[in-house]
């Protein structure tokens, strides 16, 4: 058991798992991919389990773990970042037709059902946001820093709040958080 205020060990876990030289492995809680509702309450059966995570992986696990956004703001964001993923990045891209078919394959089609409903998703998500759009795509989206935004510390604690203000608002359209007007579930 680590004291307070000391960083658990990490006992085996090496950086070539994790990812690049500049990870920061750290053991964290996470939600249960393999959780069932239906077996609520079993031992083998948790809802939260123990996990490696880089906590430099974007901009947001660093927000999360300085403890400026909460847990329903970081959730928003990572569903964000999967939307925005979905869609190819930057969007749907043309179709090349300089490419050749080959023999025995249809036609490729020029976008998935994933990536129309990501589309759909996307436009919702500019909806809620209004302005806050860009920042929230820079930062969730292409995984920059705040401070690869602007020079100006000014501007870099705006940059946070509307952020933030963002985040907040996802999470509300998403479901994560409520505002008070529906009673939260135990």
């Amino acid at each position: 058991m680590a004291r307070r205020g000391r960083k658990a060990k990490l006992g085996t876990i090496n950086l070539a798992s994790v990812g690049h030289s500049q990870a920061k492995p750290e053991m964290s809680e996470i939600d249960n991919p393999l959780y069932n509702g239906a077996h609520d309450g079993e031992t083998w059966n948790p809802k939260k389990t123990m996990a490696v995570k880089n906590m430099k992986e974007s901009a947001l696990v660093v927000l999360e773990q300085r403890k400026l956004i909460d847990e329903a703001q970081a959730k928003a964001g990572e569903r964000f970042r999967r939307i925005w993923e979905a869609l190819g990045g930057a969007g749907a891209g043309s179709f090349d037709y300089s490419r050749e078919p080959v023999d025995g394959g249809g036609p490729r089609s020029a976008l998935s059902d994933r990536q129309i409903q990501a589309g759909i998703d996307l436009a919702d998500c500019r909806r809620v946001l209004g302005i806050g759009y860009d920042v929230m795509v820079k930062v969730a989206g292409e995984g920059r820093a705040v401070a690869d935004l602007a020079q100006s510390k000014n501007l870099q604690r705006a940059y946070v709040e509307m952020l933030k203000q963002g985040l907040t608002a996802l999470a509300v359209h998403f479901g994560y958080e409520n505002r008070g007007k529906r009673r939260k579930s135990a």
